[in-house]
């Protein structure tokens, strides 16, 4: 997604009527943490088998056979974004390149949209986007941008972050439209309330992880400081 004509959009809502911000239509809310993982029972059941000999009346019992224990499947998660104690972690073995931002305690590695042409292109023309990563877009102000889906080929989760350094709002699951729409018809999504800062990751990943208004967010990895997070 990108922003403002022409690329992925971004350009700031002045005046613009309630009804006409679609990104009000998208689903905003501080999604549940992912449920713990189910525990498995396994029962296995040993048979014993008893046989009467008819001639001699002698008694023999069979050997149960062996219990083989079943092994339940792990789950794979949605999304790989780590927690600020991996990358802690990271930084003395096989270091993590970085910048990164950590949305309360999620921690994802970024690519730095902080120029015009940048924030224009944004992630446009793009196949995919790595699970866990995502594209940072900083703006000298905070405003209520606008963004599109400009060639666009996957969904996205958008995170709008106030200059005060928290979210303010979460577009959820934002889809990329057909190739043949004309960019007349191209939905604009914005935040409920003005955002200096925006943090693009793969759809779904926000509610899996857990993310939603309020929490706090800091810039890592040489990028700390510098844009006022």
């Amino acid at each position: 997604m990108a922003l403002g004509l022409p690329g992925p959009i971004i350009c700031p809502i002045r005046g613009i009527k309630p009804e006409e911000n679609l990104g009000k239509n998208l689903e905003r809310h501080r999604p549940a943490r992912p449920p713990a993982k189910y525990s498995y029972v396994i029962l296995a059941i040993a048979a014993g088998l008893l046989a009467v000999t008819a001639g001699c009346g002698n008694t023999a019992t069979s050997t149960p056979p062996p219990v083989i224990p079943t092994v339940a499947p792990s789950e794979t998660p949605a999304a790989t974004a780590m927690t600020a104690a991996t990358l802690s972690a990271s930084s003395t073995e096989n270091p993590i390149k970085g910048p990164f931002v950590r949305v309360d305690e999620v921690v994802f590695p970024v690519e730095l949209a902080a120029e015009s042409e940048e924030r224009i292109r944004g992630l446009s023309g793009r196949a995919s986007l790595n699970s866990g990563m995502g594209m940072l877009f900083v703006f000298e102000n905070a405003e209520r941008f606008r963004f599109w889906m400009k060639e666009m080929q996957f969904t996205l989760d958008i995170i709008w972050i106030g200059p005060d350094c928290q979210v303010v709002d979460v577009s959820e699951n934002v889809p990329f439209p057909d190739p043949s729409t004309p960019l007349g018809e191209l939905p604009r999504y914005s935040p409920e309330s003005p955002a200096q800062y925006v943090l693009e990751i793969n759809g779904g990943e926000a509610a899996y992880l857990g993310l939603g208004i309020g929490d706090l967010v800091k810039f890592l990895g040489g990028i700390d400081g510098r844009y006022g997070c």
